[in-house]
């Protein structure tokens, strides 16, 4: 006998009833009887299949509604529920990737008999009927794919009304040439949203804005040619600083009391002590211990991202879900460094890459030392050593001769020189600690300005007369891979 599943729109945590978006999609359901153990009750077993990433279910919740009997699907997607009082019911599935997108899961009523075993196999249905279901016909002619989930309170739990998501990729129209595009939705009354019409092979970066507050910039990206399945937090409270991003857009960030600790990791899963780990836009930063283990303090609230960095490995951005509830818990694998100076050397392709954070625009307006291409001393080695070509810059040793710092010496003043890596703001904890973090291989790009030259993306409040040092790495600047192609 064959069953379907009904799926629901639902609001997560919430009571609100179930509205029939998805009904009647079909899944491979077989039931059989056999005798059961014990002649008053009945037993439920089967599998749950997740159709969207063509793998078992894993620690999904089964309930026969109108009972207090549950199960829990292993590795293999396997679940067994004994117990269950004779009568109809419905079989109820629940997990973290139907709460992403909102979805309740249940089946048609169904007769359980006293004394027998009912096989019952279930499936989410595949990426391609939820685009279906989710867009309409008009919005998939732009594109076959959708990027759907819940955007929610951090705090509170609660949906996160009016959020707008924005996502921003890059498209390539029939003769090749690469556009970035911008695509957004706003959060509905239970917080859905959903923003349909988007290609088949997407990757891009996504990040939530409401009341004046942001997220983090995350990754998001299409790998089923159908579907992207991402659930946004965001804080409520007042936003305390601004900052302006790479695309030159100003949003307000807020700090708040949520705290992340974590471990940082090589790819064998051996602690790495000494990595900077910082929170994505500026702010906290720390410096994990010897076991590997760091602690981030007074961050936001909402989906944040945390920026990792130590000399020897790959830079690596981790996205992290803070609230003032619960410390969150993160571990931070960095992969080996690997140089990819020959493909950044391609002069259109690297073109197009500093285009996208608004170095050609900046270069163009005359203000400022800049360097890329060959200016830049990939054999040096240190960041301070690549420095030395800059005007108006001073090279001093300190401490045991080891170690350098960078100061302005046109500054009447104090000689202050704030670093930019990728656009964040580096907090130096000791002096000449830049070196330590960013290597002359993996620049792409620098930029130097000395007090009011300096764009106000570029300047931290009250440090007007402060040089700014702005240094743009392949963790954050690369070409587009197939628009690439080393020089013979």
């Amino acid at each position: 006998m064959t069953h379907a599943i009904i799926l629901g729109i639902r609001a997560p945590r919430t009571a609100l009833a179930s509205v029939a978006l998805l009904a009647s999609l079909s899944a491979a359901s077989v039931v059989a009887q056999t005798p059961a153990a014990s002649t008053g009750v009945s037993v439920l077993q089967g599998f749950v299949m997740d159709s969207i990433h063509n793998s078992p279910l894993v620690a999904a919740r089964v309930m026969v509604e109108g009972t207090d009997r549950i199960g829990m699907t292993t590795a293999e997607g396997r679940y067994r529920i004994d117990s269950i009082p004779p009568g109809p019911h419905r079989v109820i599935v629940t997990h973290a990737l139907l709460d992403t997108v909102g979805l309740s899961m249940r089946t048609p009523v169904y007769q359980f008999a006293a004394g027998q075993a009912h096989d019952l196999d279930l499936a989410i249905p595949p990426s391609e009927k939820f685009a279906t279901a989710i867009c309409n016909s008009a919005q998939r002619s732009l594109g076959p794919a959708a990027m759907v989930g819940f955007v929610k309170d951090a705090d509170s739990n609660s949906p996160a009304i009016g959020a707008k998501v924005e996502l921003v990729y890059t498209v390539t129209d029939i003769i090749g040439r690469k556009r970035q595009t911008v695509r957004s939705a706003l959060s509905d009354s239970t917080g859905l949203y959903r923003i349909c019409g988007l290609p088949g092979d997407m990757s891009g970066k996504v990040q939530v804005f409401r009341n004046g507050v942001s997220s983090g910039e995350v990754a998001a990206e299409v790998t089923n040619g159908f579907l992207a399945l991402r659930a946004f937090s965001i804080a409520s409270q007042k936003q305390i600083a601004e900052v302006k991003g790479d695309s030159g857009k100003v949003v307000k960030v807020a700090q708040g009391s949520a705290r992340v600790t974590g471990k940082v990791v090589d790819k064998t899963g051996k602690p790495l002590g000494g990595a900077r780990v910082m929170l994505q836009g500026g702010g906290a930063t720390a410096i994990s211990r010897p076991n590997g283990e760091f602690t981030l303090d007074s961050l936001p609230s909402g989906t944040q991202a945390l920026e990792v960095r130590k000399l020897g490995y790959a830079a690596a951005d981790v996205p992290v879900e803070l609230s003032s509830n619960e410390p969150a818990r993160a571990t931070v694998t960095l992969g080996d460094f690997i140089p990819t100076l020959e493909v950044m050397r391609v002069e259109a392709a690297q073109d197009k890459a500093l285009s996208k954070v608004g170095y050609l625009e900046r270069k163009n307006t005359g203000m400022g030392y800049f360097m890329d291409g060959k200016m830049i001393n990939h054999e040096s080695l240190s960041f301070s050593d690549v420095m030395r070509v800059a005007p108006g810059l001073r090279i001093s040793p300190v401490g045991d001769g080891r170690s350098y710092v960078i100061s302005d010496s046109r500054s009447a003043s104090n000689g202050c020189v704030n670093f930019y890596v990728d656009g964040t703001l580096w907090q130096t904890l000791q002096p000449g600690d830049i070196d330590q973090y960013v290597r002359p291989q993996e620049l792409v790009a620098i930029e130097v300005y000395h007090g009011s030259q300096a764009p106000p993306q570029f300047t931290p409040p009250g440090q007007g007369s402060c040089a700014a040092i702005v240094a743009w790495t392949v963790a954050r600047v690369r070409p587009d891979n197939n628009a690439t192609k080393r020089k013979p």
